[in-house]
């Protein structure tokens, strides 16, 4: 199920962004909006004017950073060969590769508003990769299975990097899922658990796991989950899950957002349960070297 989702700024801006390239797809490729040459720079050699002969640097040269990263809006979407269009959050002033979010919504839903989401958890230290899936009668998108969403997930990947070369870091990713997106990413990260070592599954997934599932996750390198909850009679089972993560060697949370005064819980990825995974940002990513560099 598709969460209740506000209509911020940034996705009106992201859906009008969509919106336009796909009435003009043949004039301007959507990656045009964020694609940044890299700069090559050459640096003068020391001479000896005495010798009148070049005398070669001790030291190597570091190469300049790359030109910072800009768009007019800082979500658009990614055209990816094979599959359904993409959404992506661009890491805006970027100079230097930047890790990768994989951000998978649930079902009969769109990638725009999970996208928006996840940039206002990480802003601009990762880019936020949101594949789309297969279209519906009803004109929303579900992805098929585990294995078919890392396929999309593998070509987006592609994608991003060859339209953004020297800004897409090229290791583990964190694997955040809301509702299917969480049930099916259980799949992905226990598969391969050294490219996905951190996970958030929210709304979803915690009845997936057993000793099996969670002993595959860690003894493959997998580290840390964090499972968000916005309906409370999930943190029973979470809780079970996260026993079941810590017993085999990983680190595994639970939380539990809660609409504010009033004591009720929903199906729900922002709001209240956005605000809990993101106080929990720095145990999530804690020791991963590539995060602790980005600018907050």
């Amino acid at each position: 199920m598709h969460a209740l989702r506000r209509t911020s700024p940034v996705v009106a801006l992201a859906i009008a962004a969509t919106q336009k390239w796909c009435g003009d797809r043949a004039a301007v490729p959507p990656s045009h909006a964020f694609q940044v040459p890299a700069s090559s720079s050459t640096s003068a050699q020391p001479t000896d004017e005495s010798a009148g002969r070049t005398v070669q640097a001790t030291a190597p040269i570091e190469p300049a950073a790359h030109p910072p990263l800009a768009g007019a809006v800082p979500i658009v979407p990614l055209p990816v060969p094979g599959f359904s269009e993409a959404v992506v959050s661009i890491p805006l002033g970027a100079t230097s590769p930047r890790p990768v979010v994989v951000a998978t919504h649930g079902l009969w839903d769109f990638p725009e508003g999970l996208c928006d989401n996840w940039r206002w958890i990480v802003g601009n230290r990762a880019w936020v990769l949101c594949p789309r899936g297969d279209p519906m009668p009803d004109k929303t998108f579900r992805y098929k299975s585990g294995p078919a969403l890392a396929r999309e997930i593998d070509a987006g990947l592609q994608a991003l990097r060859e339209n953004n070369a020297g800004y897409v870091d090229g290791g583990a990713m964190l694997y955040t899922g809301f509702s299917l997106g969480a049930i099916l990413g259980v799949w992905i990260i226990s598969h391969d658990p050294a490219r996905y070592p951190r996970a958030v599954l929210t709304e979803g997934g915690e009845d997936r796991w057993s000793p099996e599932v969670a002993a595959q996750f860690v003894h493959g390198g997998g580290k840390r989950v964090m499972f968000a909850c916005g309906l409370k009679a999930r943190v029973d089972s979470a809780r079970r899950a996260a026993r079941l993560l810590d017993h085999a060697g990983g680190d595994a949370r639970v939380v539990l957002g809660k609409l504010p005064d009033a004591g009720q819980f929903i199906h729900w990825y922002n709001g209240p349960v956005a605000e809990e995974t993101k106080a929990q940002l720095d145990w999530l990513l804690d020791g991963d070297p590539r995060w602790a560099a980005t600018d907050r």
